[in-house]
């Protein structure tokens, strides 16, 4: 295999995922935003829509003034975010690879379903022995086309989601960079990676998988149908192929939010 080394074409959660993708408008689940104590009204009586912490158990209007312990609010009031991450893998498939030591990125949420502005850098980046570099950034250094990601449902009825990342819009491209003057490498497409879910937090792991270039997961569904969204990959001029990536990020938000499949 040629040029076998590592590298994190993550972002954030972003890594938070331009590939013409339709963004839902709908409020539906999964959506961000955050779950939080109600209050009492003056009869001392619960006023929220949750039961739970996790804003996954509703209450009936019957049931509100004792069980309506919390209410959900849906989007980021904090919307920025940040990321960080180590060694990883970019793979096309059965040929080349290239890698960084690491990765950050920034982004901010917009909406209940997307994050914007993502930008991705990485560090000592090479392929085999040529050292890969943006245009002009120090030698090493790469640095991909703003980007942009929303949740997707991997599989609905099991209540599985992903984050989906991909080119903003006006932008054909991940990333396009040369390595020691004799390779130049870009990458377009999309890529999928498992979230957490239901669970309010500050951070968020996002781990990516793939195993000779084919990303796991590579689908996800919306309006009853599964759509393939995958990174392709393109070195020295031979033309796209698929590509995956291996890597650990973790996404550290400003405020404490939630991924809820349920509201």
């Amino acid at each position: 295999m040629k040029h076998l080394k590592t590298l994190g074409l993550c972002a954030l959660a972003l890594c938070a995922l331009s590939v013409a993708f339709a963004t839902s408008a709908s409020a539906a689940a999964p959506e961000y935003g955050r779950c939080l104590k109600a209050e009492k009204n003056v009869k001392k009586e619960w006023t929220g829509s949750f039961s739970d912490s996790k804003c996954n158990k509703a209450v009936s209007e019957a049931e509100k003034a004792k069980k309506g312990k919390y209410n959900w609010l849906p989007g980021a009031v904090k919307k920025f975010q940040t990321s960080t991450g180590g060694k990883g893998v970019l793979e096309e498939v059965g040929k080349y690879a290239v890698g960084c030591e690491s990765e950050s990125s920034v982004g901010e949420y917009s909406g209940t379903k997307e994050v914007h502005g993502v930008v991705v850098k990485f560090k000592n980046c090479k392929s085999g022995p040529l050292t890969c570099t943006s245009e002009g950034h120090p030698l090493g250094e790469l640095e991909t086309n703003t980007l942009e990601g929303r949740v997707v449902w991997e599989n609905e009825a099991l209540k599985k989601t992903a984050f989906m990342l991909y080119p903003a819009i006006g932008q054909e491209q991940f990333i396009e960079f040369n390595c020691g003057g004799q390779l130049t490498v870009a990458v377009k497409g999309a890529i999928l990676v498992p979230i957490k879910s239901n669970k309010m937090s500050e951070t968020v792991p996002l781990k990516f998988k793939a195993k000779h270039g084919f990303q796991t997961p590579e689908f996800y569904e919306e309006g009853g149908k599964k759509i393939k969204a995958v990174l392709l990959s393109n070195f020295a001029g031979k033309g796209f192929a698929q590509a995956g990536q291996n890597i650990t990020s973790t996404v550290k938000n400003e405020e404490k939010l939630e991924l809820n499949t349920i509201v």
